[in-house]
């Protein structure tokens, strides 16, 4: 149905220079002047020619007279628009929350619902000022409005409403003062809002304002106001108005802790069952109560449309009976998948806001009343404060509920361990736990491995707001994935215990690690590495040297070069490269150490040089796998040297864990960039689109770079097949040494090696390899899984059919695995929107029963987890009140507590809209009457000249 409508009046009107009856004054003697002189030729002319003149004369004269009279048809179109009132209501997840008792305004939402006798003063108190401040904004735009020179309707109704909204402060006062005299004793504490009540009142009664209503009086009659100075005295009553408005406040806040035992000795059943219902239940019983006293009265004169939204807007229904939607929202009745959908969704208060602006397009908005937590925690929508910007001339209330404060909860913030260790490594876990609400309490943490307690903690809360750093430590005697997880103890009345636990993996590699460490001169790296390596028992190190003599060890001592079969390079996990020239590197030694990395998994980690590595590779095998192209015009030396800047890549990345903690990492980072910064890296520093870059080289003093691809690399890496490349563009990790010892220095290449040796650790067994790209995903990750056949004597199996199938208790879920072109025998599937749990994963086919059979092995698995993501709709169910605040600022509307919603809606004016447009058709205004006119006076002129007559 249309909200506007349109009368259509159509009438006749003469607005000529003169009115009918002057018309029929001159046209009554001039007919007798005609007929006279007629009468007197009619012996000469004859009767018959006397009529015709007549007749002529006459036509003429009526003609003339007509087209003086200026006859018109006038059609008045009246449009009539419906105004309209937008009750919006949050119904996202947060607005289930119970709040502490006391702590969301409970005797106000009380009064509101149950409107009795004990919160009569409060009511009043606060719809005093919330007239007061739809006064001071209606007297700010009559200001305005003269100001600006804007027509003087403009001034009228601004003036108009403002008075209005004045005598409702002084009827409100009158209520106040007469609840406190009854119920208040003559001394004591609540007395003070008795005298202030008292006060307030009277001075309603000053001058400024019995001169204001003189002049509304005026303005609205049209005439000339007697007050001199009237234009300048708006601003001042403006600040008068804002200073009542703050002394009001003060008196809503003392009528409200006094009502309050009151409240609580007369009510306490009531005020009791308040206290126990959710948010959203609150909001359904203050519209179930506006609806019987101010929202059906307006539907007479204008519309009501109500709205629920959490990340989106939706019209209710009922748009005449909002409440019992809300109602249904809020009850038992909710399904529980629409509770969880909205807690995942969160809340869109710019979605509102949007929503709002397109509506009055259509039909014009009053106002807007939005029941809301205001806990705006859609990051992706516009700013909320640039959405209501666009509001303007449509005043947005918003009515806020729920404690300001966390609720009562513990949390495990976060835990940071190493991902990856060799055996029987002693590794530090670090867990972030915070508590709010929870003072002079103690909480129980536990460590778990495989669901088995193995540690625990007693962690005392001393503050409302509390926040302690926990350590545990574990050797790791147990090469594999192990499973771990931390986990508190709920305590009573917790918001939710979901947040109470985390879980995480390490995964912990062999206790040695083969390694061929060759360079061309015996570099301050090489130096620092091999007494590194001699050092480290869990490190085989073969050494190659080739100036200024030959130095082979290990495996490379009988031949003194590199292998040339990759049977030969697969003896070692890790392979380090200087400066090597081509020349003491074959072309076949390069070949097979590609194949190596390609099907065998292994690493190799080049480190730049001046003279050879990698620039001399340049169309050698070799080139192929470096991660960096040549950063041409690019400064290669920075005057203040370079800084580390780990990226966001490297940030989660186990290899650059230089300390033993998160934190620890961090200082050390930004110790190394303080007292030893790089000055020369090398020209091949640009990633390639295929690498990761884990540190980049940023010249000291100078922001680091926004895209990767404008980023010198200092440290990054590339799959290569199974295996990987990692690459360094400046042989100066050995300045690590300078600090602390050879602590960070021990540590940062320790940790290197670890994650290269476990990048392509796998469960499964020796025919048949499984493995997920990562061993904990959230719940929006694609799983990667890969699995890698081979049979009895090595080779791999390259035409197999397979499925990949991951099992969560009783649920199922399967996806074809697919040949991988690249890796013989290794084939590769993806799973998406896994429900958070614990995943065992599975390889089934055919081929895999074979290779199983034949080898007398058992079936391969391996797990994963899919992490739930707590949404910040549920976590963090604060109020925000300053965001309800700005908005109702920027659109020139209010926070408004719920006892004044129906005093706003009482002074808003709904009355309908009207225009008239008026048509008007003149009816004289044709070329015919004139030859009319003409014709009939030049007839007569004719004949009398055929006829000789005078």
């Amino acid at each position: 149905m249309s909200s506007t409508t349109i009368d259509n009046v159509e009438h006749f009107s003469l607005d000529g220079p003169f009115g009918l009856p002057v018309a029929i004054a001159l046209l009554i003697p001039l007919l007798l002047l005609f007929t006279w002189s007629l009468q007197r030729e009619r012996r000469v002319l004859g009767t018959r020619h006397s009529v015709l003149f007549w007749l002529l004369r006459v036509s003429a004269l009526a003609t003339a007279v007509w087209m003086l009279l200026a006859p018109a048809t006038v059609l008045v179109q009246t449009s009539t628009t419906r105004q309209a009132v937008a009750i919006v209501t949050d119904v996202s997840g947060s607005m289930q929350t119970v709040d502490p008792p006391g702590t969301a305004d409970d005797l106000r939402w009380a009064a509101a619902q149950h409107g009795s006798s004990e919160g009569t003063a409060l009511r009043a108190a606060d719809s005093a000022v919330a007239a007061a401040g739809i006064a001071e904004q209606h007297l700010r735009q009559a200001a305005d409005a003269l100001t600006q020179h804007q027509r003087e309707s403009l001034v009228v109704e601004a003036t108009q409403a403002a008075a209005d909204a004045i005598r409702r402060i002084s009827e409100n006062l009158t209520i106040v003062v007469a609840q406190l005299h009854e119920k208040t004793p003559a001394a004591g504490p609540s007395a003070k809002s008795t005298l202030l009540a008292t006060r307030l009142r009277n001075s309603m009664d000053g001058p400024e304002f019995k001169d204001f209503f003189e002049l509304t009086t005026a303005l609205a009659k049209g005439r000339t106001p007697s007050q001199k100075g009237w234009r300048e005295s708006l601003p001042d009553l403006q600040h008068r108005v804002a200073g009542l408005r703050r002394q009001l406040r003060e008196l809503s806040r003392g009528v409200s802790q006094q009502n309050s035992a009151a409240v609580a000795a007369a009510a306490p059943a009531t005020l009791t069952a308040l206290q126990q219902q959710t948010r959203l239940s609150r909001v359904a019983g203050l519209l179930q109560s506006l609806q019987s006293t101010v929202l059906s009265p307006i539907l007479e004169t204008a519309d009501v449309r109500p709205y629920a939204f959490d990340r989106s807007v939706r019209r209710l229904q009922k748009a005449t009976d909002p409440a019992s939607e809300v109602t249904m929202l809020a009850g038992p009745s909710a399904s529980a998948d629409q509770s969880q959908s909205s807690s995942q969704d969160g809340t869109n208060l710019s979605a509102v806001l949007e929503q709002l602006n397109r509506e009055r397009t259509e039909q014009p908005l009053a106002a807007a009343f939005i029941l809301t937590d205001a806990a705006h925690n859609r990051n992706t929508a516009a700013n909320p404060r640039d959405a209501a910007a666009d509001l303007n001339g449509t005043p947005v209330y918003v009515i806020p509920i729920g404690n300001t404060q966390h609720v009562r909860d513990v949390i495990i913030q976060s835990v940071f361990v190493p991902n990856v260790a060799m055996r029987n490594d002693d590794i530090v876990i670090e867990a972030t736990l915070q508590a709010h609400d929870c003072e002079g309490e103690s909480c129980f943490v536990q460590l778990l491995h495989n669901g088995e307690e193995i540690d625990q903690r007693v962690v005392e809360l001393d503050s409302g707001f509390a926040t302690r750093k926990l350590r545990f430590e574990r050797k790791m005697a147990e090469v594999g994935t192990q499973h771990f997880q931390i986990a508190v103890a709920p305590l009573e009345g917790e918001l939710t215990d979901k947040n109470n636990f985390d879980d995480f993996d390490v995964t912990v590699t062999r206790s040695d690690i083969k390694l061929l460490l060759a360079d061309e001169l015996p570099r301050w790296e090489y130096r620092y590495l091999a007494q590194l390596f001699r050092r480290d028992p869990n490190v085989e190190c073969d050494e190659l040297l080739f100036e200024p003599r030959l130095i082979a060890t290990g495996r490379r001592q009988e031949n003194g070069t590199f292998p040339t079969t990759v049977d030969d390079w697969d003896q070692y996990d890790v392979v380090i490269l200087g400066d090597i020239p081509p020349t003491h590197f074959s072309a076949a030694a390069q070949e097979s150490l590609v194949d190596y990395l390609k099907h065998r998994g292994g690493t190799v980690m080049l480190i730049a040089g001046e003279e050879a590595m990698p620039q001399a590779f340049v169309d050698h095998p070799l080139e192929a796998i470096v991660p960096v192209s040549p950063a041409t015009g690019d400064d290669v030396r920075a005057e203040a040297g370079y800084a580390f800047h780990v990226t966001e890549q490297g940030r989660d990345q186990d290899a650059l864990m230089i300390g033993e903690t998160e934190e620890a990492t961090r200082i050390a980072w930004d110790f190394i960039n303080q007292v030893s910064p790089i000055y020369r890296i090398s020209s091949w520093s640009r990633p390639r689109a295929t690498a990761r870059t884990l540190i980049a080289a940023v010249p000291r003093g100078m922001p680091a770079p926004v895209h990767g691809d404008s980023q010198k690399a200092l440290l990054c890496w590339q799959p290569v097949g199974r295996g990987m490349a990692v690459y360094l563009s400046a042989p100066d990790t050995w300045r690590l040494r300078l600090l602390r010892g050879d602590r960070l220095h021990f540590r940062f290449w320790g940790q290197l090696l670890r994650w290269a040796v476990a990048s392509d650790l796998s469960a499964g067994s020796e025919t048949v390899r499984i493995r997920s790209d990562k061993s904990r995903y959230s719940s929006d990750e694609t799983v990667q899984v890969a699995v890698r056949l081979t049979d009895g004597d090595g080779q791999p199996v390259t035409t197999a059919d397979l499925q990949a199938v991951v099992r969560h208790d009783s649920n199922e879920r399967s996806a074809p695995l697919v040949p991988d072109d690249e890796i013989p025998g290794q084939y590769t599937a993806e799973l998406r929107g896994l429900p958070p749990g614990v995943y065992s994963l599975q390889a089934i086919g055919d081929e895999i029963d074979r290779l199983l059979q034949d080898s007398g092995q058992e079936i391969s698995t391996s797990s994963f987890t899919v992490q739930a993501e707590l949404p910040l709709e549920i976590l963090d169910t604060r109020s925000d009140r300053a965001l309800a605040q700005q908005i109702a600022d920027i659109t020139g509307g209010q926070v408004l507590p719920p006892t004044a919603v129906d005093e706003v809606l009482r002074l808003t004016n709904l009355e309908p809209l009207v225009s008239e447009q008026i048509e008007n058709k003149p009816l004289w205004l044709q070329w015919k009457f004139l030859w009319i006119v003409f014709g009939c006076l030049q007839t007569e002129w004719i004949i009398r000249k055929w006829k000789g007559l005078s």
